[in-house]
């Protein structure tokens, strides 16, 4: 039985969805249906069904499911101790967006150059990437260190601020910054509430008795900075995404205040991945 087909078995039971369960895998819609169909022809009978919202598990896919999970999790283990053992071949590494798209491509190259073949998984906030190194999903992240998550190996790589994104025609386009004050009274575009900096600027502003005036929320993506050169609003990003805008009617601005900033580090299932990893993805 191909392993493959057992991961994207699992990954659509736990996803609900064959969409996104193929979306997270890297592989069609198409190919992991005939994946699915495979596994049922195995084992002769149905595992899956339709639903409004996606797919669920039949009966026998269910008792599948929780059969076939613990073993997937024992062949991962193996895998990560014959890796230790002779040095890594292929690792599945997860990060945040911004940091996929203008930190990782460097480091991803310099271990393919090592012979390491690497799967990158990108998810729009750090406890989804801590979600999925809890179930052994990832070997290792590139995302926002927390303290609550210290089961796992990890350490700081760099810190990075946050810079206020306007547009060429606001007030605050011809400062040398922006301040808290400054930033309470202005609408913002912002990402979900689990994303780090929206939780970042709602405390922040709390403590001087402001509440953020949310003017719209957006997926993560190119929507934001968009919106914002439309002169919707202002935006707060990490300095990695801010430092790639190259739209000409965007004006970045430092925030006067000595919290914005988030530090980004590497977690990994086990210190082994870690400490190999750590000198490539260290900043040079």
């Amino acid at each position: 039985m191909n392993l493959a087909f057992i991961e994207g078995f699992l990954e659509t039971v736990r996803l609900g969805s064959i969409a996104k369960a193929s979306e997270r895998l890297n592989v069609t819609h198409p190919a992991l249906s005939k994946q699915l169909r495979s596994l049922e022809d195995y084992y002769g009978v149905s595992l899956l069904r339709r639903t409004p919202s996606g797919a669920a598990p039949t009966p026998a896919g269910k008792r599948l499911y929780e059969r076939l999970l613990p073993v997937y999790r024992e062949l991962q283990a193996i895998r990560s101790e014959l890796a230790n053992l002779h040095g890594f071949t292929r690792l599945k590494i997860g990060a945040l967006p911004s940091l996929a798209a203008h930190y990782l491509p460097g480091k991803i190259h310099a271990l393919d150059q090592k012979g390491v073949q690497t799967e990158v998984t990108v998810r729009p906030t750090s406890p989804k990437l801590y979600t999925l190194l809890g179930e052994q999903l990832l070997d290792a992240a590139v995302l926002e260190l927390s303290g609550a998550h210290s089961a796992f190996w990890s350490v700081p790589l760099f810190a990075e601020k946050y810079y206020a994104v306007v547009y060429a025609g606001h007030p605050l386009a011809g400062k040398s910054s922006v301040t808290l004050e400054q930033l309470s009274r202005e609408p913002l575009i912002v990402n979900p509430p689990d994303c780090r900096i929206r939780r970042w600027v709602t405390e922040r502003l709390g403590h001087l008795g402001e509440t953020p005036r949310i003017k719209a929320e957006a997926a993560y993506g190119e929507f934001i900075p968009g919106y914002v050169a439309a002169g919707a609003g202002l935006a707060i990003l990490p300095q990695i995404a801010a430092d790639h805008l190259n739209h000409p009617s965007l004006r970045v601005l430092p925030i006067d205040d000595g919290y914005a900033f988030r530090t980004i580090g590497l977690a990994a299932l086990t210190e082994e991945i870690g400490r190999f990893l750590r000198p490539v993805l260290a900043p040079l």
